[in-house]
């Protein structure tokens, strides 16, 4: 029973750990993309 509980506690933590891994990725392609492509101030033809 213990070790049951102490796999699934470990399996979750890496599943969160994951979770934020991707979306810390996410955060940073984000940011690289503005820096590559800045936003055109002044641009009224859309």
């Amino acid at each position: 029973m213990q070790e049951n509980l102490i796999q699934a506690l470990q399996l979750m933590i890496f599943g969160m750990a994951g979770v934020f891994l991707v979306l810390f990725l996410i955060y940073l392609t984000s940011r690289l993309l503005l820096k590559l492509f800045p936003e055109k101030r002044g641009d009224q033809n859309e």
